[in-house]
């Protein structure tokens, strides 16, 4: 199946995020806030990875019932599908290591001999095979994303940062702290991979940020014809992602509501 773009058209109509960050730095306060923002344009949920559990730093946020807890990576492929059937506009994925980690353990709990195993694949007890449930464990986790991605207008992804050593540059930086290689390949999957970080500036005052710009010590990425070069600073409360979305549109050369 073939269809035709134009290259001279760029727009924020259904971009993908994802927010990584140490605990505590509300990226899942950034999640809820996109998605209070977002559902005067359309239906919205919330996708918790079991163990992640994070949803109560916005329940003040007067989200309802839009929350689905999972346990298996079928799960999220299935509300994808969903997604699509039902027309929902802005969908959240809080915990995009723990979904990872739910790939490899269905990966070696594929064996019959290992099917009661949670453990992630290895070499000791797998031999040649663990190769193979890497590799396919990143094929599915890109899959995943990608159709989360289609099935809705907005997606948002958070995982925890770590400092990581870059595959290739070799570079000491943080980035996301999942399995293997999968850290880098995560920010890839993504239009925008943004680094949230909280500071505190005074007595019972702090200040959070989001940088998309390019950085030596954080892995980042975006997509636009005029790239930000420097930090977005979030309001305290709401209004961080409209200010994110402002600040995106301007660099594609854009004006947004």
């Amino acid at each position: 199946m073939r269809s035709k773009f134009n290259l001279n058209v760029a727009d924020l109509k259904r971009p993908s995020v994802l927010i990584q960050g140490i605990p505590n730095s509300g990226k899942t306060h950034l999640a809820g806030d996109m998605l209070r923002t977002e559902q005067e344009f359309g239906p919205v949920r919330f996708i918790n990875i079991k163990g992640e559990d994070g949803w109560q730093s916005i329940a003040h946020m007067g989200l309802g019932d839009i929350g689905i807890t999972v346990d298996a990576a079928t799960d999220v492929r299935e509300l994808a599908g969903e997604f699509v059937r039902d027309k929902v506009h802005a969908a959240v994925l809080d915990g995009a290591r723990l979904l990872y980690g739910l790939l490899l353990v269905a990966m070696v709990q594929s064996d019959p001999k290992c099917a009661t195993e949670v453990r992630l694949p290895d070499a000791r007890f797998d031999g040649e095979k663990s190769k193979g449930y890497w590799s396919q464990a990143r094929f599915q986790m890109e899959q995943t994303i990608t159709l989360l991605k289609t099935s809705v207008n907005v997606l948002m992804a958070t995982t925890v940062s770590a400092q990581d050593v870059h595959e290739i540059t070799g570079l000491k930086q943080i980035a996301p702290d999942i399995y293997g290689k999968m850290g880098s390949g995560l920010i890839g999957l993504f239009d925008f991979s943004g680094y949230i970080k909280a500071e505190v500036i005074g007595p019972g005052r702090s200040q959070r940020t989001v940088s998309f710009e390019v950085r030596n010590d954080v892995q980042t990425r975006q997509r636009l014809a005029f790239p930000l070069k420097d930090p977005i600073v979030l309001p305290e409360g709401f209004g961080g992602w409209q200010k994110i979305k402002t600040a995106l549109a301007g660099g594609l050369g854009k004006e947004t509501k």
